[in-house]
């Protein structure tokens, strides 16, 4: 007893495979959307558990916040010099976060190899600190909840681009700010990014948010314990006069 047996059709075939395709192309963006949020939110969580590393840092520093390195106080509040690897603000934070993975977000095409204390490049970060805030103590910061102190770098700076591994970002040089030659804080969850505040807390919000706030920014900060680069153009002597210093365009401060 023979049966009948049916064949696709060239037609058939060509129909399925059209359908197929359109529900690719529907469903596609739409993973790769959940996808990405959750390499955000991951991200997320990596910045509140920095924002509650630096408070017990704060806290066992006599409510003083890390200061940058350098050998010149031109670029930083402290006049110590800070070139030793233990005291890089990542490593300063080890003690209270105890994994490397926490200094890395899930979205970041190649963070930075960073010294450990004892100078091994084995630490990978995306992540950047705030130097507004740098060295000062709690009690000179009037608004904690809108002190940003850790950020997310992006992989390259500069065109063309060269690898970013600066440990610390401004705003006074352009470090911060809508130029794609200067810019180095990356906005990629979602056309925003994440960052740790000083009274514990993190959250999402764009760099137009930040670039649009005295407090944000840190200008307030700058403005009332100036450097010879953290600063703006009224205070004398300060060498930060030029077109990238966000901070100038909030003078006078007494209008805010």
């Amino acid at each position: 007893m023979s049966r009948d047996r049916h064949a696709f059709t060239l037609i058939e075939l060509l129909v399925v495979i059209a359908i197929i395709s359109i529900l690719a192309a529907i469903l596609f963006p739409v993973f790769s959307q959940a996808r990405e949020k959750a390499r955000a939110i991951s991200c997320l969580s990596n910045m509140k558990q920095i924002a509650t590393a630096v408070n017990l840092y704060v806290e066992d520093n006599d409510e003083r916040f890390f200061f940058r390195g350098g050998s010149a106080k031109i670029v930083m509040r402290n006049n110590t010099p800070n070139s030793l690897n233990a005291f890089r603000w990542w490593n300063l934070l080890m003690p209270y976060v105890k994994s490397n993975g926490v200094f890395v977000c899930p979205s970041d095409p190649q963070p930075t190899l960073s010294p450990d204390a004892n100078g091994k490049p084995v630490i990978p970060r995306s992540y950047i600190a705030n130097t507004a805030a740098e060295d000062l103590s709690l009690a000179q910061v009037d608004k904690p909840t809108d002190t940003l102190v850790v950020t997310e770098k992006t992989a390259t700076i500069g065109i063309p681009p060269q690898p970013n591994t600066s440990s610390w970002i401004g705003v006074f040089n352009g470090e911060m700010s809508k130029n794609p030659a200067t810019n180095g804080a990356a906005a990629r969850h979602q056309g925003g990014l994440n960052g740790s505040f000083l009274d514990g807390h993190a959250r999402w919000l764009t760099l137009d948010a930040i670039l649009a706030s005295r407090d944000l920014t840190g200008c307030v900060l700058m403005h009332e314990y100036p450097t010879t680069t953290l600063c703006d153009v009224s205070i004398l002597g300060c060498a930060s006069t030029g077109p990238l210093n966000v901070c100038n365009r909030f003078i006078p401060y007494d209008s805010y």
